[in-house]
Parts: structure tokens; C-alpha cells; sequence
């Protein structure tokens, strides 16, 4: 239904893409390259794509063994004759398809290069699309779109939706992928294709290219512009053998990759969701930095000592306290319980007199630790494995992270948080709410470390220096919603990469403590909040570049769904 709504470009439009990129057309010159895998069909449908596109301004190389050329030649002659910029390349006779895409980016003349593998379609505005891209961002050095995958009869299916440049995704999974766009001169500097990492070569190509530049260097256009043919044999034991040989080389690409990052070796596993995204083990640094555990509370004794249990009995981390921030507790059970743990050497009770006000109650907290990393955690949080604070500061002590969230399950495995989306509507939601927690989720986004604009203040990990650098948590106008979103937002115009990562994984009974916005006096200050919310940082929830604007959020089943936007000229635009 979605793709139904998608009507091919009318005349009038197509004649008003050319007009719009003529002029800059000479500044951004792209060449396609494909490497002629043998396959006559394959190689025919690739050719008659290109040959469909709205705009010609582009060149294309077909990269061949000798022996083919005279086929080559043939085919594109016959299916393609509107590629007038085509040349052929003949290679070495025993060359490989990856060694026939190094060649045509050595030869290539255009300032982008990229490469289209045979049997692949293009949509038939994907050039110009990029092209457009390009003259928006003229700095750009690496473009890139989404994609979907196409059967043997046509029919397209599993669309790849993702998001602008996330160097954390990139590492988990080849984020890049199909339609990329590289600034020439940039993939030869660093190395070009190599084989070194065999069929995760082009993985490696990307992350090497890519992973060393300024995020603003790297642009996503939000469209679906390249189709990836299915294999007819998708199910075979030689297709499973591949899949799995990839899976094991791009761990190595991403360790390598990781390793540059932080300048020490970096373990990386599998995904304990998917094999096919990797799991960076973040090397704490040494020795490694205390975190202060920062617990509001009131009352609610049974809340506060199943959190404290798996804090003080379930969290393997070798230095930490915990501060619990005692906001007018009354009940005897509490008072009792607060005394029980003001005995334990790691703990301090710090009683924040007063209204309820999150940011107030916190802010204090931050003030009194002592720890370099603070760690913000809500006291209906209980702990589930106890390498999860280790998780969150290794991410968190990279000096280009700010905030760091965690997965956080509702009682029922079912995700609560894995990182927050903002957009107009409903102000921020949260990522794979009421997905199934041992899934990949929707995009991979429940199988590695992603980027965030915000994540939630109920376990939210942050340096105390970037806490201090961003003036805290706003206590005058966010008392209680949204003051955990206003942090991320301060941290991430400050410089920093809010990132979540669901390999620190916790229990969530949300607003247990709290509790709803039910009385007129909280509905009354819920909308102020909500104001100012709207007033401030209202441009961000127009476009969070972490969500594709090609799907929305469903308000009343919290899943996310296809929208009819059209995916080609204008929303490119």
C-alpha cells in the first residue's frame, strides 16, 4: 500500500528537477561503478535502471573480466543505449568482482564515486536525488540513502528506513550500505576496497572512510533509492555459510574501527539478539571512575529496598556510591529502611526537604557526590545482570559522549525505554516501547549501541563535568516531566552524543513512585511544562535526525508505522 502510493514523477516535475540541478550538476559529478559479475540478466536489470533515471548528468563504468567485454558491450548497447557517459573496463581476466570495483574507482573522473552491484536496481530519481543532496550540503563527503530488497518477481519488500549518520551504529552494523556516495579523492585516501577483511570488504570500506570524518561531513537522504536483488537461493546451506563467514569478518572490521576511536584494543562480540550486529566491549578506563548512584525517593520502602539490593548485592563495578535522596519520607518502614542502609559504607542518605521537584531533588544529589561519573537512577529501577553499570560507564567515559541510557523492561520482558524519538505530537516516545526485549526491535535498534537527541532521566549516565558544563537539570521550569529531555538537548548543542546502548538492560516499574499527571493541580503544571518545552527546543521536535521521517509513531498502540509521504522528489527536497 505504501509503494502503491508512490506516483512516478509527472512530466512537469521531472523537467523542474533538471532545471533545478543543471547549474550545479558540473560541481557534483557522480560515477556508478559496476562490476560485471557474469551474469547476463543480472547485469541487464542494473543497466536498464540507470538507463530510467530522471537525470543523465552522470557516468557510469561496467568493470569486466576480458573474456566478457564483447557481452558487455552487447548489453549495453541494446538494453542501456541512454547511458551515453558508459564506458567499459576491461580488467585482468582472473580478477575479482571487488578487485573490478577498486579499477573503476581508480579510473573514475567524477568528484563521487559509488558502486551499484549487478542485479541491484536504482530508483529512477536516486541520481538526482544525491545529486540534490549534494548541493545542499556541498561539504558533504559521504551520501547515502535507504533501500529495500526486490524478489525475483518484482516485488519489493524488507525497506531499510534508517537514520542520519550514527557513528555507534555504524560499528554495530554497515549503517551506510546501499546507495552510498563517497567523495573520490576521500576513498583513495583511505586505501580503497581491500580484501583484507573478505566479504565484509565493503563494511570495511565504509567505516574506514567515514568513521574518521566530522558527522557534518556525512548526509542521509531519507528515501528509498536502491533496490538489493534477493538471491534465488536465500535459503541454502552455501548462502547460510556466507552470511555467517560475513557476520565473523565484520566483527573484525569493527573492532579495528572501535580500536581507532578510543586508542586501546576493543573486544567485539555478537549481538546477544542478533549475530549480525555487533557488541563493542567498551574498555573501562584505569583506574576506573567512581559514580555516584543518585536515588530519589519518598516513602515506598519495598520500591527503594529492591533497587538498593540490586545496586549493593547485583552490580559488579569496583568503585561507587550511592546517594539516596530522601524528599520527606514519613512512613515508619521507610525511616527504618533508611537507617538499615545508612550503615553500609557506600550509601548516604540525603534528605531534599520540599515539593516534589525531579530536577531540584537531583540537582542537590549532583552537588553533594563526589564520584567523576553520576549516575541518575529512579528508585523503581531493579537490577537484572550485574555487568550493567560497567556498560554504561565505558560508553559514558569516552570524551565525545554526554548522556548514556539503558534498556529499561517493563516486568513483562517487554521494552519500556531504549532510547527516546522526539516529534510534534506527543513530545518524545520511546524507541520499541512494547516490543518483545530479547528482539533485534524495529531497525536493529534493540541489538547495539544507537545515537540519541535524548534518552530517560530514570537511568540516565552522565560525566560530572558535562553535567556542570550544561548547568544541570532546569529546576525552575521542569519540576517534573521533560527535565531528563532538556539535559539531553543542553548536552547535545554542547557537542556531545547522547547514545543508549541495550546491553545494560534493567527492570522498569514506571511512575511507580510518582505516579500520573491525575489531579487538575498536576495536569496544570504538566502543560506548563509542556509549554516551555515547545517554546524551547520547539525545532527539534520537528526533525529528530535519529527518526526517518518515513515513519510515524501510532499514538495508540506505540508501534511505529509506515506513513504515505512521498519518498521521492519532494521529500528529498
Amino acid at each position: 500500500m505504501w509503494i502503491a502510493s508512490e506516483p512516478p514523477l509527472s512530466d512537469a516535475e521531472v523537467l523542474a528537477v533538471r532545471l533545478e540541478l543543471a547549474e550545479s550538476a558540473s560541481q557534483h559529478t557522480v560515477t556508478l561503478a559496476i562490476a560485471d559479475s557474469g551474469d547476463d540478466e543480472a547485469l541487464r536489470a542494473t543497466l536498464i535502471s540507470l538507463a530510467a533515471q530522471i537525470v543523465k548528468n552522470f557516468a557510469t563504468l561496467v568493470a569486466c573480466r576480458p573474456s566478457r567485454e564483447e557481452t558487455v558491450a552487447r548489453i549495453l548497447a541494446s538494453q542501456a543505449p541512454g547511458l551515453s557517459n558508459a564506458r567499459i573496463l576491461a580488467a585482468a581476466e582472473g580478477d575479482t568482482l571487488l578487485q573490478l570495483q577498486q579499477l573503476a574507482l581508480e579510473r573514475a573522473s567524477g568528484r563521487y564515486f559509488g558502486v551499484v552491484f549487478t542485479g541491484d536496481r536504482l530508483a529512477p530519481v536516486a541520481v538526482a536525488a544525491m545529486q540534490s543532496a549534494l548541493t545542499r550540503w556541498p561539504d558533504a563527503e559521504v551520501v547515502y540513502s535507504d533501500e529495500d530488497w526486490v524478489d525475483q518477481c518484482g516485488r519489493r519488500q524488507k525497506p531499510r528506513f534508517k537514520s542520519a549518520w550514527d557513528p555507534d551504529a555504524q560499528i554495530g552494523f554497515d549503517l551506510l550500505g546501499s546507495l552510498c556516495l563517497i567523495a573520490r579523492e576521500r576513498a583513495l585516501e583511505t586505501g580503497g576496497l581491500s580484501a583484507a577483511h573478505g566479504s565484509a570488504a565493503h563494511y570495511d570500506f565504509h567505516c574506514r572512510t567515514a568513521l574518521s570524518l566530522p558527522c557534518s561531513r556525512i548526509r542521509h537522504v531519507p528515501a528509498v533509492l536502491y533496490h538489493r536483488r534477493i538471491p534465488q537461493r536465500i535459503n541454502s546451506r552455501e548462502t547460510r555459510s556466507a552470511i555467517s563467514a560475513y557476520a565473523v569478518s565484520a566483527r573484525e572490521v569493527a573492532a579495528n574501527a572501535a580500536a581507532l576511536q578510543v586508542g586501546v584494543a576493543v573486544d567485539v562480540g555478537p549481538s546477544p539478539v542478533s549475530s549480525f550486529v555487533n557488541h563493542v566491549h567498551r574498555p573501562l578506563p584505569s583506574p576506573a571512575p567512581r559514580v555516584s548512584v543518585l536515588v530519589p525517593t519518598r516513602d515506598r520502602a519495598g520500591l527503594l529496598r529492591n533497587c538498593l539490593h540490586g545496586l549493593l548485592t547485583q552490580t559488579d563495578y569496583p568503585d561507587f556510591e550511592v546517594l539516596i535522596l530522601d524528599n520527606d519520607s514519613v512512613e515508619p518502614a521507610t525511616i527504618a529502611l533508611l537507617a538499615e542502609l545508612n550503615t553500609d559504607s557506600r550509601v548516604r542518605v540525603l534528605r531534599v526537604s520540599g515539593p516534589f521537584n525531579f530536577s531540584r531533588i537531583n540537582n542537590t544529589g549532583a552537588s553533594a557526590a563526589t564520584g567523576d561519573v553520576l549516575l541518575f537512577l529512579n528508585n523503581d529501577i531493579e537490577v537484572l545482570e550485574e555487568n550493567w553499570l560497567k556498560e554504561m560507564v565505558g560508553e559514558v567515559a569516552r570524551p565525545d559522549i554526554g548522556c548514556v541510557g539503558a534498556k529499561l523492561l517493563y516486568s513483562d520482558g517487554t521494552v519500556q525505554h531504549a532510547g527516546v524519538i522526539l516529534q510534534s505530537g506527543p513530545l518524545a516516545m520511546h524507541v520499541c516501547r512494547t516490543e518483545d526485549g530479547m528482539t533485534a526491535g524495529a531497525a536493529g535498534r534493540l541489538a547495539g549501541t544507537r545515537d540519541y537527541l535524548a534518552v530517560t532521566g530514570a537511568c540516565l549516565a552522565v560525566r560530572r563535568s558535562v553535567f556542570d558544563e550544561v548547568g544541570g537539570f532546569d529546576a525552575e521550569h521542569l519540576a517534573v516531566a521533560f527535565n531528563d529531555i532538556d539535559l539531553c538537548l543542553k548536552v547535545s548543542d554542547a557537542g556531545y552524543r547522547n547514545v543508549c546502548t541495550p546491553f545494560a538492560s534493567l527492570l522498569h516499574l514506571e511512575s511507580a513512585s510518582r505516579g500520573q499527571d491525575d489531579s487538575e493541580e498536576k495536569r496544570a503544571r504538566a502543560n506548563r511544562e509542556l509549554h516551555h518545552m515547545q517554546l524551547k527546543w520547539g525545532d527539534r521536535f520537528d526533525c529528530d535526525p535519529y527518526h526517518n521521517p518515513n515513519l510515524r509513531f501510532d499514538w495508540s498502540a506505540g508501534e511505529q508505522l509506515a506513513l504515505n509521504v512521498r519518498q521521492s522528489w519532494r521529500l528529498v527536497r
